[in-house]
C-alpha cells in the first residue's frame, strides 16, 4: 500500500534532521559538546515531527467523517468510533418530544444525531489539541477514536514511543548539565531509535489509509 502524503512528508522532515544536527558516527563514542547538545536537538525535534504527524493524519480523517456524515449522510468505522470513544453518555430515547407540565424540554443534544456526531467531533479536536507526547497513552488517544483496532497496535512500537518520549521528556525538563551527566546522548543510538520508531509508524499509516 502507497504512503501517504503526510508521511512523505515526515520521512523528509526527519531526513532533514538527521543531516542537519546529527554528527558522523563515531565507532569510539566520543563526541565534543557541541556534537552532544546538537543530538539533543535532534530528539527534541524529532519527536516534535513525529507527534505533528500523528496529529494531522487523525485530525484530518476525523474532519473527513465529518463532511461524509454531512454531504451525504454516510457513515464510516471512524465516526462509530468517534461516537465510541467520546466519553459523551449514550442517552436511551426520551419517552415523549413534547414538553410536560412540571418537566424539563428534551436538549437536542440529546436525542439528535447531528448534535452528538459534532459534540464527539469537537471532543476529538479538542483532545488533539492537548496533545502533548507520544506515549502510549497519547497514542490510544489518537488512533482508537478513529477507528483503529487495539488488536492492530504493535506492542513493541508502543514500547518504543514510550521510551522515546520519556527521553524527549528528560531532555525537555532537566538541566543540560544533569542529563549529560547522569546519560550522555548517543547519535547513533538516537537514529537507530527514530529510524525504528518511522518503520513501525509505516504500519499505522497504512492501517489510518484503510479507513479513508
Amino acid at each position: 500500500m502507497s504512503r501517504s502524503a503526510r508521511f512523505i512528508t515526515l520521512t523528509k522532515e526527519l531526513n532533514r534532521l538527521k543531516k542537519q544536527f546529527l554528527p558522523k558516527i563515531n565507532p569510539t563514542g566520543i563526541y565534543s559538546d557541541r556534537q552532544l547538545a546538537l543530538t539533543i536537538a535532534y530528539r527534541v525535534l524529532a519527536h516534535a515531527e513525529i507527534e505533528a504527524y500523528l496529529e494531522d493524519r487523525v485530525k484530518q480523517l476525523a474532519i473527513d467523517a465529518k463532511r461524509d456524515w454531512d454531504n451525504q449522510d454516510k457513515t464510516s468505522r471512524t465516526l462509530l468510533s468517534l461516537l465510541a470513544f467520546s466519553g459523551e453518555m449514550m442517552d436511551v430515547p426520551p419517552d415523549t418530544l413534547s414538553p410536560v407540565r412540571g418537566s424539563k424540554i428534551v436538549a437536542l443534544e440529546r436525542i439528535k444525531i447531528d448534535k452528538k456526531i459534532d459534540s464527539a467531533i469537537n471532543c476529538f479536536i479538542r483532545t488533539i489539541n492537548q496533545n502533548h507526547g507520544v506515549k502510549e497513552a497519547n497514542i490510544l488517544s489518537l488512533l482508537l477514536p478513529i477507528g483503529i483496532d487495539s488488536d492492530d497496535l504493535d506492542s513493541a512500537l508502543l514500547a518504543d514511543l514510550n521510551t522515546f518520549g520519556e527521553q524527549r521528556g528528560l531532555v525537555a525538563h532537566s538541566s543540560a548539565t544533569s542529563y549529560r551527566t547522569r546519560q550522555p546522548p548517543d547519535p547513533a543510538d538516537e537514529l537507530n531509535r527514530v529510524q525504528q520508531i518511522t518503520q513501525g509508524l509505516l504500519q499505522i499509516d497504512e492501517l489510518i489509509n484503510t479507513l479513508i
